[in-house]
């Protein structure tokens, strides 16, 4: 189906034309007539799959079409600040054409400053789930007028605890509330929350396939837990490593490589994760934008809007928690056609979780054998987890949840999927 088949304002397929999209993708060719219709939706899809334009644009058509009431007419939950600044900017490139206003409401900045801005007449609110909450309590949220209410990557949103914020903020709504949401899996608990919630909700299940860009070059180092800070400095001191992002697992992982770096004359370094204040966090990856700051150690959680075309390396400091959340991470490089490269610094008992990350990708990391921390007691320990693994029986991976890239450049992969 094209865009201009969908029965949406003009100007709104104006945009998208400008843009070169012009093909929906699945999930899109299946959600956007449903919420136009009405009708409740639970979208089941994958990272790729361009789900976010699939809830963004019959939204603000709603909205649009409902103008001439006073206040919020949409609610878009999110799991993280991120993800709400980066759909942010989506609704900002479609709502130059009209006088939609969007609000950005989430944790770690000025309360009052958002409390401000939902006085200004505002017609759609993007939200984490806490800090909208605390807003509702302090009854500063009119929801009398709420059309539709939009909870995205509700199984994350759920695994992060949110659970209790979006019961309160639900309970309240209009009887004539319109619900959508997309989650990358279905659990018995969100099912309860289907159930208790939506009214004969449509079920669209669209699969994303994720894929690694060609263009990135991966290198995989066994290493000593140890010796990981040294030979990641080997690293960094190379003259050809640019703009480099460093994952780590943790806030305390973080914070520790910070300080190393720190003292090892890697100054051109800041860290960003959850701990940190929106304003630094806005602060710190505009620096990395202009090139002022040449490392981001970063955690998955904060690393999930980072959206910066001319990163050079991405580095594996751990592995993360969940499978599939390698594949976001390294492509991070690699953006806009550059060439870029991963590198995964892996301590022997991480053999487990690289096959199965490996077996995700469908493509097997190459490993750099003869390197400066390549030990004898590494060489034992590497043959065994070998045989710890041999004597195991076959276990079934966790796929995690799933997040959201570079939005329209996402959006471009999955139409030309679409059309293959």
């Amino acid at each position: 189906m094209k865009f201009e088949e969908l029965n949406i304002d003009i100007r709104f397929k104006e945009i998208l034309k400008e843009k070169s999209f012009e093909t929906t993708t699945g999930i899109q060719e299946k959600a956007i007539p449903e919420i136009l219709d009405r009708k409740d939706v639970i979208g089941i899809s994958g990272t790729g799959s361009g789900k976010s334009l699939a809830f963004i644009l019959p939204s603000l058509q709603i909205v649009e079409e409902n103008k001439s009431d006073k206040g919020i007419k949409a609610i878009v939950l999110l799991p993280t600040r991120e993800l709400a600044v980066q759909l942010g900017e989506v609704c900002r490139e479609l709502c130059t054409v009209n006088n939609i206003k969007t609000t950005l409401i989430y944790g770690g900045s000025d309360i009052n400053l958002q409390i401000e801005e939902l006085k200004n007449c505002t017609d759609i609110i993007l939200a984490t789930p806490g800090r909208l909450a605390d807003l509702i309590r302090r009854g500063e949220v009119n929801k009398e007028n709420v059309k539709i209410l939009v909870l995205d990557e509700c199984d994350r949103m759920l695994d992060m605890g949110f659970k209790e914020d979006i019961d309160f903020i639900i309970k309240d709504l209009p009887v004539h509330t319109q619900k959508i949401m997309f989650s990358a899996t279905v659990s018995e608990e969100i099912n309860k929350m289907i159930n208790g919630v939506m009214k004969d909700p449509v079920r669209i299940e669209v699969a994303g396939e994720i894929k690694v860009p060609e263009n990135i070059e991966q290198k995989l180092y066994y290493v000593e837990r140890q010796n990981k800070n040294m030979l990641l400095m080997e690293f960094l001191r190379k003259q050809n490593f640019g703009s480099t992002v460093i994952f780590t697992k943790t806030r305390k992982s973080a914070d520790a490589l910070y300080e190393f770096l720190q003292k090892n004359g890697i100054d051109s370094s800041d860290r960003l994760h959850s701990d940190r204040s929106q304003t630094a966090r806005e602060t710190i990856l505009q620096n990395f934008r202009k090139g002022e700051l040449s490392v981001l150690i970063a955690t998955d959680i904060a690393a999930r809007g980072i959206d910066v075309e001319h990163i050079s390396h991405v580095i594996n400091y751990e592995l993360p928690q969940e499978t599939e959340t390698f594949i976001h991470r390294i492509g991070r490089t690699g953006r806009a056609g550059r060439a870029g490269s991963a590198i995964t610094l892996a301590e022997p008992d991480d053999k487990e979780k690289l096959a199965a990350i490996q077996k995700m990708m469908k493509r097997h990391i190459p490993v750099v054998e003869n390197h400066t921390y390549a030990t004898v007691s590494l060489k034992k320990a590497i043959i065994a987890a070998d045989e710890k693994i041999a004597g195991k029986a076959p276990k079934k991976q966790y796929m995690g949840s799933k997040a959201n890239g570079d939005f329209f450049r996402r959006q471009k992969m999955a139409q030309r999927k679409n059309k293959k």
